[in-house]
């Protein structure tokens, strides 16, 4: 009978502090989720979308301060629908999604394309990034859309440059998230 006791007692005493590090930790991780869902749409696994309120011209303006500011060069902004625009008769249904605005900002770092060129230059590929804004007609919200590179480097043998990827997606959602 002492034996059963002293190992209940001491299945009790291991037990609680594995269930009170638990919980905050999951707490925590939905806590972080929920957050995650209100700025994040569902978007695949390759990329990821912002939906943030204003303007989409002054959320481009105030987005490249951001990277800027974080040391990401934006290399060009591009209109990527343009040569389909240009071109209506040959795409009729370029404009069915009725999307108003958009632009690509090609974007790279100078830190991370020198980690990666010296790690694996296969991995050069991957810059510059890419970052979409862009607004349907209608709408008062602008989105916010990014590659996901560092995907593509799952099963690299050189984490290094998956690590250095991943360093610049951070930077750059950090620079998205300053506009919500």
């Amino acid at each position: 009978m002492k034996k059963i006791f002293l190992s209940l007692i001491s299945a009790s005493l291991i037990s609680i502090p594995a269930l009170s590090s638990e919980k905050p930790k999951t707490a925590m991780k939905e806590q972080k989720m929920k957050e995650q869902k209100k700025s994040e749409l569902p978007s695949g696994k390759g990329v990821v979308v912002y939906k943030v309120d204003g303007d989409p011209a002054d959320i481009m303006i105030a987005l490249k301060g951001n990277l800027e500011a974080s040391q990401i060069v934006v290399v060009t902004a591009t209109d990527p629908t343009a040569p389909l625009v240009n071109n209506i008769s040959l795409f009729p249904d370029c404009k069915k999604l009725k999307v108003d605005y958009i632009q690509n900002f090609l974007v790279t770092s100078i830190s991370t394309l020198y980690k990666v060129y010296t790690t694996d230059p296969n991995a050069m590929a991957l810059s510059p990034l890419v970052i979409t804004v862009y607004q349907y007609e209608g709408d008062d919200k602008t989105y916010i859309v990014r590659t996901r590179p560092s995907l593509l480097l799952d099963k690299t043998k050189y984490p290094d440059a998956k690590k250095a990827i991943e360093e610049l997606e951070n930077r750059i959602d950090k620079a998205i998230k300053q506009l919500m």
